[in-house]
């Protein structure tokens, strides 16, 4: 064999034992990390949309202290702003239609118009909240800028609100609830999985999708919608709406 040849196999010399652990360690350590960082961001998520809730349900105390009435259901709408777009309530105390069950959790929606768009409407003349548009009807799938119904911090989702009675558990609720979802004027879509709903809902209430002032909003079987399920918290896929009294 000749010298060129015993230099050449010097040359395609393998990795060792040690240098192939070395760099699963690395790529392991980056697999972490990748992974540390997406439970950051949806830790972050879940803790912006709380906080969200929490600033809408402010607002509406400020409004309800300035006008003595819920925004939306406020009859004097020339107090709030000129702009056609914002459209009087009829004071009956309740915000847009009283709906059943079914119409709560399932999936009808009565956010498109009527006191429940002007429920924000009202708010954002009083420049109670911002980030929205004062229109009369917000476009199908828009959130936020463009859009009477504001965005929240889970991806492509936003607030609409509805009222009625929340029947499905041990612990029934009538109540005005902030619903979290996606497509903003029709039937409410899956905003959330039903891993994300459980950590939001044992985060900050009691982690029972029927019960409780965080409740689940979608009827699909792994959200627990029903009386005594419980989400499945392992399904990572998107199927699940989330309601929350408005006051608490």
């Amino acid at each position: 064999m000749s010298m060129l040849n015993l230099k050449t196999g010097v040359r395609q010399k393998g990795f060792t034992l040690i240098e192939m652990s070395i760099v699963l360690v690395i790529i392991g350590l980056i697999i972490g990390g990748i992974l540390k960082g997406q439970e950051i961001i949806e830790s972050s998520r879940q803790k912006n949309l709380v906080t969200q809730v929490d600033a809408t349900r402010a607002a509406v105390n400020t409004f309800v202290d300035r006008y003595g009435s819920l925004p939306g259901d406020y009859t004097f709408n020339a107090r709030l702003s000129a702009n056609a777009a914002v459209t009087a309530g009829n004071g009956n105390g309740v915000v847009g239609a009283a709906v059943a069950t079914a119409a709560l959790v399932g999936s009808t929606d009565t956010s498109g118009a009527g006191e429940n768009n002007q429920f924000f409407v009202h708010m954002a003349a009083a420049k109670l909240i911002d980030g929205v548009t004062i229109v009369a009807a917000p476009p199908a799938a828009t959130f936020g800028e463009g859009s009477p119904l504001p965005a929240v911090a889970i991806p492509g989702a936003g607030n609409s609100l509805v009222y009625g009675l929340y029947n499905t558990s041990n612990e029934p609720r009538s109540a005005h609830w902030l619903r979290i979802h996606k497509t903003a004027n029709g039937s409410p879509t899956a905003a959330l999985s039903p891993r994300q709903a459980y950590e939001l809902d044992r985060k900050v209430d009691d982690g029972l999708p029927a019960e409780g002032v965080w409740r689940s909003g979608q009827d699909a079987a792994n959200c627990g919608q029903a009386a005594g399920a419980a989400y499945t918290f392992l399904d990572e896929n998107v199927l699940c709406t989330m309601v929350t009294d408005l006051i608490q």
